[in-house]
């Protein structure tokens, strides 16, 4: 990165945050700044936030301009469960969703010749027109027939052979989709003796963690250039792969900080936190994504001089054993989740799945104040939600955690685990 390019982070870095504390009630109202600092904001100057923070008063963090006409018309809301099952409602302007994207359109193009006039299969937890979740399907294509949408809740075993099919007919020249689905496809396509697409040349992964082995399974298969990307619904794009496996960041999407003991570390193991340069209608400063990792002070050899995560832990989403062994990406967990809390008016403030047993399944839910007595509708609308045949014959144990006791509950623990005779 060139000193001018620096310049232009530097700069849209300032401008977020004078935003910030100028006009977004939460900063405004904390007066943590003298006038003098006002002349300078500082990163340092912001507190870090977390999740459970953002959930709560998430009204406040919202900019105060996009409360009125005409700003309001540019809104768009995203939902993120995140590593920790909190989830959240993201405001964006329309706009920034797109500036966002540039980064990750030039290295695509760059790194594979990937445009947005190629066809691509996505895998998605879940589709929405606007800001309103739209009615589950098996697929969809847009509206250009460009891009085929596959729902992660139905690759049951008897789905995946006619989910070949169709992308087969489809033809995409790039694929996005999480590591663990790229093998469940892998495996599909070894059980039937499938030869994937001559058109295929880039395979796109995110929202889970990707180890050498995975991805080297996934690379013997599909015979394709790979990358990793590391998103959230907060900040878009926050970092890619290059050609040496190294992430590399995106300092015009996103700041990355790695905290230790309440300060930022270089070359040492902590939390990540992250601040997004896009995001005006919401501005998310400094918050705890739930990964742990390592800003790298040494460049990468490839070239391209922008800072390097190294990612330790993260979302790490694992696997379902059923009572037969096959193993079902715990993606499926997420899809129903967020469709489940659609359906509910959003009354969940802390989802989480844990399998005690291969025909066992704790579905850990805490309930918003205000919807306190939905207990027993919750409990059937994720009934609801179950389409795998074997997923339906397991027994899913629904447990609800008091206010009181939700931090400790929460604390450190991911989104699916699995213990028990299963693990």
């Amino acid at each position: 990165m060139d000193i001018f390019e620096k310049r232009e982070e530097d700069n849209r870095l300032q401008n977020i945050l004078m935003q910030s504390y100028q006009e977004v009630d939460f900063y405004s109202t904390h007066n943590f700044l003298s006038e003098k600092q006002m002349n300078s904001l500082q990163l340092s100057d912001f507190p870090l936030q977390d999740r459970q923070t953002i959930q709560q008063q998430h009204g406040r963090f919202l900019n105060g301009r996009y409360q009125r006409y005409p700003d309001i018309e540019s809104l768009l809301v995203q939902h993120s469960f995140g590593v920790s099952g909190i989830p959240l409602e993201v405001y964006w302007d329309r706009r920034d969703v797109s500036r966002a994207q540039e980064a990750l359109w030039a290295f695509r193009e760059e790194f594979a010749g990937v445009t947005s006039d190629d066809k691509c299969c996505v895998f998605c937890t879940a589709e929405y027109a606007g800001n309103k979740i739209m009615d589950y399907m098996p697929k969809r294509f847009s509206w250009d027939k460009k891009i085929l949408s596959i729902s992660i809740r139905g690759l049951s075993l008897k789905h995946l052979k006619r989910c070949l099919d169709d992308i087969s007919a489809f033809d995409p020249v790039w694929m996005c989709l999480s590591p663990s689905t790229a093998l469940m496809l892998a495996e599909a396509m070894e059980s039937f003796g499938r030869l994937f697409l001559p058109s295929l040349r880039y395979i796109e992964l995110s929202g889970e963690m990707l180890d050498e082995q995975t991805e080297s399974v996934i690379r013997n298969a599909f015979h394709v250039q790979i990358a990793n990307v590391y998103a959230t619904k907060e900040a878009g794009p926050v970092a890619v792969s290059c050609e040496h496996g190294n992430i590399h960041i995106f300092p015009g999407n996103t700041v990355v900080e790695v905290i230790r003991d309440g300060k930022p570390v270089m070359d040492e193991e902590g939390d990540v936190y992250i601040t997004s340069l896009q995001n005006n209608a919401m501005p998310i400063i400094r918050m705890k994504t739930g990964d742990r990792g390592i800003l790298r002070s040494t460049h990468c050899s490839c070239g391209r001089g922008t800072p390097v995560l190294c990612l330790t832990r993260g979302r790490d989403c694992g696997y379902i054993t059923t009572t037969s062994g096959r193993k079902i990406s715990a993606l499926v967990l997420r899809s129903m989740a967020e469709y489940a809390n659609e359906e509910v008016s959003r009354c969940l403030s802390y989802i989480r799945f844990r399998q005690t047993g291969h025909a066992d399944m704790d579905v850990i839910l805490r309930v918003k104040p205000a919807f306190e007595g939905w207990e027993e509708e919750i409990a059937r609308v994720f009934c609801g939600q179950v389409s795998d045949s074997e997923l339906e014959q397991m027994k899913w144990n629904f447990i609800f955690v008091k206010p009181e006791s939700a931090e400790t509950e929460m604390e450190d623990k991911p989104f699916f685990e699995v213990c028990g005779e299963v693990e």
